[in-house]
């Protein structure tokens, strides 16, 4: 399953909305979703977009996905912990590990490296 995500963000409001659509291994249209976002930057809004295209999959028990987005840093800081990225997403790119982890989706180890470096001086998560 292929995943196209999102997101449009209004600096001066903090609001947006994330989008996802889903396309089967034939790059037919399964299924979509768009939300209304509030995020403190561009970077969190593109990383929310990112979780609701994840937490479709798992509503749909996709267990094989490609995620697509045009958020490099967003991805460079989800495949590599070491890379640092916009703190503000941080407590969403948490999420998105976490959520691909206790799925089995690919790539745990990012998973885990990225949860490891969880910083509580930066983000609520824990």
């Amino acid at each position: 399953m292929k995943l196209n995500v999102d997101a449009s963000w209004v600096a001066a409001t903090g609001n947006g909305h994330a989008g996802v659509i889903a396309r089967n291994d034939d790059g037919l249209f399964v299924a979509a979703r768009k939300l209304k976002i509030k995020a403190p930057s561009a970077a969190a809004a593109e990383a929310l977009a990112i979780l609701y295209g994840c937490e479709l999959a798992s509503s749909m028990g996709m267990e094989r996905i490609i995620v697509e987005s045009d958020s490099k840093e967003n991805f460079s800081c989800l495949l590599d912990a070491s890379i640092t990225g916009s703190w503000e997403a941080f407590p969403t790119l948490v999420k998105i590990m976490r959520l691909v982890a206790s799925l089995g989706f690919q790539d745990r180890l990012a998973a885990d490296r990225l949860a490891s470096k969880s910083n509580t001086e930066m983000s609520d998560s824990t």
